[in-house]
């Protein structure tokens, strides 16, 4: 891992923004894969990498009143964040904490433990997941969800889609992120001592003026363009940012194309007692 991983993906608004979107467009395979899992009513919830909520949220709808969701992430602003978005949701029983998960712990114990989206910014998965687990109860879950990037898929698939695409997992690998990691996250739960998970894939496919595919990769592509400049993937010039979501629904429109966004991995197991 190089240290551009924080430039690359930053929090600022804008990408709070845009973390909310897909965090909406991802809700549905989050919630089946909680369920899955056996998160439900009562349990407590450790959630790793708060973001702007929305992972805490889902987990807090499962739990319900009588269960409880801690979630942690490393930078002031996401918890800010999702701690005003908690409060202007009336959700009572989650609580954001700020802290680096390299090393954070607590003496709560949880009976399971959520990720989504985070695990690939660790710069030692198998370790760091090994030391959270311990603080999951034996026979609790702990369930990690991330992208495998290179199967976004456009049918037809147009020029712009392909290129756009291209320069968002060029930029990903040049600072050392990896782009099919949810293919691998059983690799992730045998090297920090957990059993082979049961894995699933979920995501949406969208056709036609309101497919959400295309803000997602324009804001994608935004968030990396300074990324995709330093490495040399891409000119501003090239991308035209302003127009590029137009230009990808244009695209797809006059192809007839559908579409679908990254397959979210979903991997859960239970901790040995």
């Amino acid at each position: 891992m190089t240290d551009d991983r924080n430039y690359a993906l930053g929090s600022s608004d804008q990408e709070l923004a845009r973390l909310d979107a897909q965090a909406e467009y991802y809700r549905p395979a989050t919630l089946d894969a909680m369920r899955w899992a056996g998160i439900g009513p009562g349990m407590r919830v450790l959630d790793l990498g708060s973001g702007t909520g929305a992972v805490a949220f889902a987990a807090a709808e499962l739990v319900g009143p009588s269960g409880s969701v801690l979630s942690v992430d490393k930078q002031e602003a996401p918890v800010r964040t999702a701690t005003g978005n908690a409060a202007t949701l009336g959700i009572e029983n989650v609580t954001f904490v700020q802290g680096d998960l390299t090393s954070w712990t607590t003496d709560e114990r949880f009976d399971a433990m959520t990720g989504r989206l985070i695990t690939m910014y660790l710069p030692e998965p198998g370790p760091t997941i090994k030391r959270l687990a311990t603080l999951v109860r034996p026979g609790g879950v702990v369930l990690l969800q991330e992208f495998a990037m290179s199967a976004t898929c456009q049918i037809p698939q147009t020029p712009l889609f392909r290129h756009s695409m291209d320069a968002v997992l060029a930029a990903f690998r040049a600072v050392g992120l990896p782009t099919d990691l949810g293919y691998d996250l059983d690799r992730v739960f045998v090297d920090a001592g957990l059993p082979m998970p049961t894995m699933i894939v979920g995501g949406r496919w969208e056709r036609g003026p309101d497919a959400r595919i295309y803000p997602l990769l324009a804001g994608t592509t935004r968030t990396l363009l300074p990324v995709m400049v330093a490495h040399g993937i891409a000119s501003e010039a090239d991308v035209e940012i302003d127009t590029l979501e137009q230009r990808l629904r244009a695209a797809g429109m006059d192809a007839g194309a559908g579409g679908s966004g990254p397959p979210l991995v979903s991997a859960w197991a239970s901790v040995p007692g």
